[in-house]
């Protein structure tokens, strides 16, 4: 645990003043913005006011966006440029043989992720989101009225996050595994994109990167969205964590 701490430590100095961090206000920001540039652009002012159900559609919508679309896309850019701090400089090489479990490297890359994401994640929800309604209420735009549903916002934002670890597993895992940065990112890329057919098949709930998005469904109960998605994160975490402590120093 010492060791673990120490390296957690030494991950976020170097994540300060990094692209990596500035990805979770820009990537979250991105989403909403661009939902609201749409209701002002598409807005026709004869539509009655929805009120509360003007603002479920808007948040689902919102959400719809970032864990199909955004979401995978951030965990492989994040994931790649966490692992990328140490692969541009060669840092393995000297990390690798000092007298530290090899194990606390890998985790704290992994946490370091999860850490990102959820604030990426918090700041999406809880923040952007609500605001992004709160100026379409403030110009009368798509019969927005009241106040945020912040309880459907804090239930969706746990579901998608959760429904998220195993991709942020199999991506730290990809990043850390090879040393190209374009080989990270192309695989997280491809996955995506796959992922706009494999998630309107019968196979959807299984694809980890469409597993953000399956969870938002409402007939996706929370217990199985756990089970499947929380379970395939940490039997990726174990694997992958004894494939590195085993890894070769060249």
């Amino acid at each position: 645990m010492m060791f673990l701490l120490r390296a957690l430590r030494a991950e976020s100095l170097k994540l300060k003043n990094t692209l990596a961090l500035r990805l979770c206000i820009i990537a979250p920001l991105v989403i909403v913005t661009l939902l609201v540039l749409q209701a002002i652009v598409g807005h026709q002012p004869k539509v009655l006011p929805g009120g509360a159900r003007a603002w479920v559609n808007f948040v689902s919508a919102c959400f719809a966006l970032w864990a199909l679309l955004m979401l995978p896309l951030f965990v492989t850019l994040e994931s790649a440029l966490i692992a990328g701090l140490e692969h541009s400089e060669r840092q393995w090489k000297h990390l690798l043989v000092l007298p530290v479990p090899r194990s606390a490297y890998y985790m704290a890359k992994l946490i370091a992720l999860l850490g990102l994401v959820l604030l990426a994640s918090l700041l999406f929800g809880m923040v952007f989101v609500p605001l992004g309604g709160l100026v379409l209420v403030r110009f009368d735009i798509g019969g927005m009225a009241g106040v945020p549903p912040m309880a459907l916002i804090a239930e969706l934002s746990v579901k998608v996050y959760f429904a998220a670890m195993f991709i942020m597993a199999l991506h730290t895992w990809i990043a850390i595994r090879w040393r190209s940065f374009t080989v990270a990112v192309a695989i997280g890329m491809s996955a995506t994109v796959m992922g706009f057919l494999i998630g309107q098949s019968r196979f959807g709930p299984y694809f980890p990167w469409t597993m953000p998005a399956q969870a938002l469904a409402p007939e996706a109960p929370f217990n199985t969205v756990l089970l499947l998605r929380i379970g395939g994160a940490l039997l990726c975490t174990a694997v992958a964590s004894n494939r590195f402590t085993r890894r070769e120093v060249d």
